[in-house]
């Protein structure tokens, strides 16, 4: 019966065609969201476990999200420093960078490897060190929207001033830095005429007291204090935004899908009612002709899921050269097929049923 099914299906090739169409769009739609939202809560994860045991510190009213150039002053570094609990702090330097979302960190020259972490390592070229104080030079992250196009020896801009790219990192998902690019504070401060500081990283000796030490940085500076769980929460919430919106296109692309789907069955229907009525006089069954139309509704829906999933991947491939943690995963592919197979199948019950029971005798009559 698949056979004929396949046969059917090209009677009407353009229709088909753009029914197919229609599932596939939807699919890639769906897939491409879903990849986006996904590598971005794996991201999350993996940030709020790779700043275990740090607070960041920004002025009041500010956060990670918000903070660039600089309000804070040297005065807040030294007196972290001092602070009961904490082993050590990290003051930056912040500026927007002109690829949409990148963002440049300046950081003490003999603290950089600190924060890029043990787990990540240079993939390219060298680390910056301690006699890169005043030098113009960087180190960029996988982050870096146009990290695959960058290498070694290259120029960046930065403030409307080039900087030469001494080292790549490797990519890695447990990548806790905050910018996409970094480089020596001094440098990044000289430019920008400053000697303030967009925020402080500060590691603490007990990970237990964080939450603890976080509190009194803020009752006692009037600062703002966040913990690597305050930055996730608030990561959490803009993300649920695009889970969101993810679901409502999700259900969008199953109604229209599954409209195009049952248009096609019903009118598959309606023309070949004699057809239908001449298998009935040699001897069809209901679920034989209920099991035709069927299978013709999930091939559709196969066909639909297959051509989605390849365009996801190439959709998802074009988002992964700007976003690195878009990716097209088996469980997506599961997803896509799934979601198209069963759309198509619900989609096509009731004009399955009305061919089933179509009256053998009217039907043999019909033009």
């Amino acid at each position: 019966m698949i056979d004929i099914a396949l046969k059917n299906l090209f009677r009407n090739k353009t229709r088909n065609a753009l029914t197919i169409l229609g599932i596939a769009i939807g699919v890639a739609l769906l897939l491409s969201l879903v990849s986006i939202s996904d590598g971005i809560n794996k991201r999350i994860s993996n940030f709020g476990e790779g700043m275990v045991g740090t607070i960041s510190v920004f002025p009041e009213g500010k956060s990670m999200f918000i903070s660039t150039g600089g309000q804070l002053s040297k005065d807040f570094a030294d007196e972290l420093e001092n602070f009961e609990g904490v082993d050590y702090v990290t003051p930056y330097y912040g500026v927007r960078l002109q690829y949409m979302g990148s963002y440049a960190m300046g950081v003490p020259a003999d603290k950089v490897s600190e924060m890029v972490g043990e787990e990540i390592k240079i993939k390219e070229g060298r680390m910056i060190d301690e006699g890169d104080n005043d030098e113009r030079v960087a180190v960029i992250c996988s982050t870096y929207l146009n990290y695959k196009n960058t290498n070694v020896g290259d120029r960046i801009s930065i403030l409307g001033k080039d900087f030469e790219v001494v080292g790549k990192l490797e990519e890695g998902e447990g990548n806790n830095i905050a910018g996409n690019v970094m480089v020596p504070i001094d440098a990044l401060q000289e430019i920008d005429k400053t000697d303030q500081l967009t925020g402080i990283i500060v590691r603490v000796s007990d990970v237990k007291r964080t939450e603890e030490i976080a509190e009194d940085i803020k009752s006692t500076l009037g600062v703002e204090a966040e913990t690597s769980k305050d930055l996730v929460r608030k990561f959490s919430d803009m993300t649920s935004e695009i889970s969101l919106m993810t679901y409502a296109i999700g259900v969008i692309s199953a109604l229209i899908g599954g409209i195009g789907i049952a248009n096609t069955m019903l009118m598959s229907v309606s023309e070949r009612r004699r057809e239908i009525g001449i298998m009935k006089a040699i001897g069809a069954t209901r679920n034989m002709i209920l099991k035709q139309f069927l299978q013709e509704a999930v091939i559709l829906g196969l066909i639909g899921g297959i051509a989605g999933i390849t365009l996801a991947f190439l959709g998802i491939y074009m988002i992964s050269l700007m976003m690195t943690f878009a990716a097209m995963t088996l469980n997506l592919i599961f997803v896509g097929l799934l979601f198209s197979v069963g759309l198509s199948t619900l989609f096509s019950i009731y004009p399955a049923y009305t061919a089933a029971k179509v009256d053998p005798i009217i039907a043999l009559k019909y033009e």
